[in-house]
């Protein structure tokens, strides 16, 4: 949903027009939270959290210690 507000916004539309559109949906600090996240979001994309690109290191212990 965050996409579409961000299209809506990119259209002209106020953010009362937005509200109006989506009746009781969201408040309207959600707005501006969409605004805030905006770069992490792509469009048709699952959302994969906020750490997606954090690695964790493997917890395979190496060969010769775990023989």
């Amino acid at each position: 949903m965050v996409w579409i507000i961000l299209e809506q916004l990119a259209r002209g539309m106020s953010w009362d027009e937005i509200l109006r559109e989506w009746p009781g949906k969201f408040p309207k600090a959600a707005i501006s939270e969409a605004i805030a996240i905006s770069d992490l979001v792509v469009k048709h994309e699952p959302f994969r959290g906020f750490n997606v690109g954090a690695r964790r290191k493997s917890a395979r212990r190496p060969a010769a210690i775990a023989a």
